[in-house]
């Protein structure tokens, strides 16, 4: 949350943690939170659960006063990188809800072949990549077109953008345990980094 406080949350509660001071606070929580983004004006936090996606507000002590109807329990969740687009994978179902941020409503439906895994948004947002037990998916968000699928041996648990853009990266699970490198624009694998297990979360960050 703008680098400067982390927020953990769990089926029984959410704890903040100033980064700076070290100072955390407590809020009940008792939904089944399955993925997070933060609000860029608001002080709450979008968490997708099986319900839906809660507004979970930090200056009203916790209380989730909203949740943003969806057409099946939330999967992955991504948001883009202005704010104003919550990209969800509905578990069970081969759609992914695009949810806008002002109005706290589906506006619209990108149409899968298959259930999402994992989601990412391209830093340019003109790109959104879809993981699948099959492989990964480039959809161009002006037309929703495929421009570009790539597939694997094991299943996409989860996907990264590097912070310039050209390559994502996609941790594969099952059959196969690695992470694979990827060119943003083909889909063409530069790279395999085998695993010794199976890996659930990735992260791309710059120092």
């Amino acid at each position: 949350m703008g680098g400067v406080s982390a927020l953990i949350v769990g089926a029984r509660g959410a704890q903040q943690i100033d980064l700076t001071t070290g100072q955390q606070e407590f809020f009940d929580y008792s939904h089944t939170p399955q993925e997070l983004a933060p609000s860029y004006k608001h002080n709450h936090i979008f968490v997708a659960t099986p319900s839906g996606i809660d507004l979970l507000y930090l200056n009203l002590g916790g209380r989730t006063p909203y949740t943003i109807p969806l057409d099946g329990p939330a999967g992955a969740m991504s948001m883009n990188g202005s704010g104003t687009r919550i990209y969800t994978a509905i578990r069970g179902k081969n759609v992914i809800d695009v949810v806008d941020t002002e109005q706290y409503a589906v506006v619209q439906r990108i149409a899968i072949d298959t259930e999402a895994t994992a989601i990412a948004v391209s830093p340019r947002e003109e790109a959104l990549y879809v993981g699948t037990a099959n492989g990964v998916l480039a959809i161009d968000l002006g037309n929703e077109a495929i421009r570009a699928r790539t597939a694997f041996l094991g299943s996409v648990v989860d996907i990264a953008i590097s912070p310039n853009a050209d390559e994502l990266y996609v941790a594969l699970a099952g059959l196969q345990h690695a992470v694979a490198v990827l060119d943003t624009t083909t889909l063409r694998t530069a790279n395999i980094i085998p695993l010794q297990a199976d890996p659930t979360k990735l992260l791309a960050a710059t120092y």
